[in-house]
């Protein structure tokens, strides 16, 4: 499967889920050499921060690349050892939907087809993200190539910045995947409240069916409540094993074999439900470290940029905000993709919530009670995305980090500089350096004129 190649040649999966025990060792190696060879770039720029973060005003750093770079390569570094970490749950998280799958196709033949259709726009999705990555990637470096200094800080950046984004993208997909499950669940839920209705079922069958093996239409309570008393009534453990009263007309018992055929689907339908609810809180346990530490990294870069954008716009310098833009762009295509995913997953849920306020029926209807059950079971245990509960993977996230940076953009514009080439000192080499070094003496050649 081709995100799972792609997954793991980020570092972000390392184990190979349907293969042998040499390619997940093999993975497994190649997430622990990535581990050392971010460690030896963290400790790079670190020991060569006076080289590559210099302040031209002073002999210090420049604390906004520098804080930027550090930060980026950090948050890749906590991706890749969470991804060793919860290698076993994510193993386990696999095969729990395999088991799910083997429970659905009891229930429906088409689940494959959904399956197939849900990856497959999964994998474009994947495919027109790393795109649109590379290529802005690509062109931030076009950018900054007269500077060695601004190379060597996109060089060490560019693969950190590429990872963390793509660990939106590996959540996501595992989202995703849930997700499909529940649409196959939605369907199967709205054919047994449209079919058991027994409104529905007098037109099919030509009589209401009751567990008691009544066969008589009922036209209000007064009829359901003057039930003949020679009619046994029937458990419902006898009609999910298909069992019928001794009194019932062959006509009774063919609906009885149907409402239990009903009731059994119900069953595998609140089973697997449930199965889905605790492969979600597992997932939600998987990447709580690294989607802190993403998060952590998206706020900063986005701050850093939107400022550097604003000194650029002071200092007229329109051509170097081109990158920026690109970055900003990228990060937020990311984090959007992920909660998306998430709204789009409890939506399915919530739709489910909904059917089953189509299905009606008297105190003899044991499938009317199920639905009612299950109804309660969706209202109790509501299919949710949290970070440890530090964060609700919603949109709400994305409107409270949008809110943040606007604040922090107005407490620095308020300590911005305003000489010139204080300005400029600050904002040369930010992004992955997304900017190339703008001369003090351009500025003052075009001040003068």
């Amino acid at each position: 499967m081709l995100p799972n190649l792609i997954f793991q040649l980020c570092g972000l999966q390392s184990f190979v889920a349907r293969g042998s025990s040499l390619a997940s060792s093999l993975a497994l190696l190649w997430c622990v050499a990535n581990v050392l060879l971010y460690a030896t770039a963290l400790a790079f720029c670190f020991i060569e921060r006076r080289w590559l973060f210099v302040d031209r005003r002073n002999r210090g750093i420049n604390f906004i690349p520098f804080i930027k770079c550090s930060i980026t390569i950090v948050a890749h570094l906590v991706v890749l050892i969470e991804a060793l970490l919860a290698r076993n749950a994510y193993r386990a998280f696999g095969e729990r939907l395999t088991r799910v799958d083997g429970t659905l196709e009891k229930l429906t033949t088409s689940g494959g087809d959904i399956l197939r259709q849900a990856e497959r726009r999964y994998r474009n999705k994947l495919l027109l993200f790393m795109t649109f990555v590379c290529a802005t990637e690509l062109a931030i470096l076009r950018m900054v190539y007269p500077d060695p200094v601004q190379q060597a800080i996109w060089c060490l950046t560019v693969s950190s910045l590429i990872v963390t984004r793509m660990k939106h993208l590996h959540h996501a997909h595992h989202i995703d995947r849930l997700t499909a499950r529940f649409v196959i669940l939605r369907e199967q839920l709205e054919r047994l409240c449209d079919v058991g209705t027994p409104s529905a079922n007098e037109g099919h069958l030509g009589e209401q069916w009751l567990p008691g093996g009544i066969a008589g239409k009922r036209k209000n309570e007064l009829d359901v409540l003057h039930r003949p008393s020679g009619v046994g009534y029937v458990p419902m453990t006898a009609c999910l094993k298909g069992q019928a009263s001794l009194q019932e007309a062959p006509s009774d018992r063919t609906a009885g074999s149907l409402q239990a055929e009903h009731l059994r689907r119900m069953f595998l339908v609140k089973g697997t439900y449930l199965a889905l609810w605790h492969a979600g809180k597992d997932l939600n346990g998987c990447c709580v470290y690294s989607q802190l530490a993403n998060l952590l990294q998206n706020f900063i870069q986005c701050t850093c940029d939107l400022y550097s954008m604003y000194s650029l716009l002071y200092l007229n310098q329109f051509e170097d905000i081109f990158g920026f833009i690109l970055s900003v762009v990228a990060t937020f295509a990311a984090l959007g993709i992920v909660l998306a995913a998430c709204e789009n997953c409890k939506n399915q849920v919530g739709q489910m919530g909904q059917l089953l306020h189509k299905r009606h029926g008297d105190e003899g209807d044991w499938l009317a009670k199920m639905v009612e059950n299950f109804s309660l079971l969706l209202q109790h245990t509501p299919i949710y995305f949290s970070l440890g509960g530090f964060f609700d993977m919603d949109f709400i996230l994305l409107k409270e980090m949008a809110a943040a940076i606007t604040t922090y953009m107005v407490i620095f514009i308020q300590f911005m500089p305003k000489d010139e080439s204080a300005i400029v000192d600050a904002t040369v080499g930010n992004t992955t350096m997304a900017v190339v070094p703008i001369s003090t003496s351009t500025i003052s050649t075009s001040s003068t004129q």
